[in-house]
């Protein structure tokens, strides 16, 4: 199995009803076709370096996913066919991966950061 990032950039003016559906519906995605989702980011609304379909502010998200190359070619088509996502990019992170092995890692690395948010609240 493969892992891939992908960044897509949403229509700005979408309510957090419209957001959640989108993030559902391409989480879904991966996960009918046996891959995993190991990590999704909302970076919030931010500038665009130039228009894109008439807007000039867009509103990241960024998955992080393990799957095969049909995945990334059925999550593409879907993409292209939702006028609610104004861009996107997928990238291949590596060939050869263990989705368990991934977020058990990614569960550690949550853990280790909310341990040390408690330290730095408590040393206020």
């Amino acid at each position: 199995m493969r892992r891939y990032e992908m960044i897509c950039i949403v229509n700005p003016n979408l309510d957090a009803e419209s957001l959640n559906e989108v993030v559902a519906k391409l989480s879904d995605i991966i996960t009918k076709l046996k891959g995993y989702v190991l990590k999704i980011d909302e970076w919030g609304k931010k500038k665009l370096a130039y228009e894109v379909k008439h807007f000039d502010k867009g509103y990241y998200l960024m998955f992080e996913f393990c799957g095969d190359p049909d995945t990334v070619n059925t999550l593409e088509r879907n993409l292209k066919l939702d006028e609610r996502v104004l861009k996107y990019i997928t990238v291949k992170i590596d060939d050869d991966v263990d989705p368990e092995e991934l977020m058990r890692e990614e569960k550690k690395q949550e853990i280790v950061a909310e341990e040390s948010r408690d330290q730095a609240i408590e040393e206020e």
